[in-house]
């Protein structure tokens, strides 16, 4: 009995120290923005306009309402998913090349169509919190 104690307090600190390992690999700028686009495309994407919104800087929250910010969205429901096709890093500023999948309701008989654009998103890592940040044209 004694053994078997020992040797789970054995692998839980081996799963410990690895797991603690973990957090000292350190992501590139290039990874985490490209997580951070993916994150906040899906919520566009599924209509979680408040969660795509707290992806904005903070300086940008403080300026613009969640109400300002969500009145230009044009393309909840039509929007079906992107592509990241490059991110480009230079120093604390990061630009993504995407590529934006839709699919069009014409209605009158006419059938939906499908389409897709590339635009590029500028993120900017925030000296205060540590986060990446989009910027928005807005």
């Amino acid at each position: 009995m004694k053994k078997k104690l020992v040797m789970w307090g054995l692998l839980s600190l081996l799963v410990f120290v690895i797991g603690g390992c973990a957090e000292f690999v350190k992501s590139t700028p290039e990874e985490v923005v490209r997580q951070r686009v993916n994150e906040r495309w899906s919520a566009l994407i599924e209509g979680r306009l408040e969660t795509a919104y707290s992806y904005e800087t903070p300086e940008y929250r403080e300026l613009y309402s969640f109400v300002d910010y969500s009145k230009p969205i044009r393309g909840v429901g039509s929007w079906k998913k992107i592509d990241i096709e490059n991110i480009e890093c230079e120093k604390d500023k990061c630009v993504a090349s995407i590529i934006i999948y839709a699919k069009i309701h014409l209605g009158m008989g006419f059938e939906d169509v499908e389409s897709d654009a590339r635009a590029k998103e500028s993120w900017i890592h925030h000296s205060t919190s540590g986060q990446w940040y989009h910027i928005s044209d807005h």
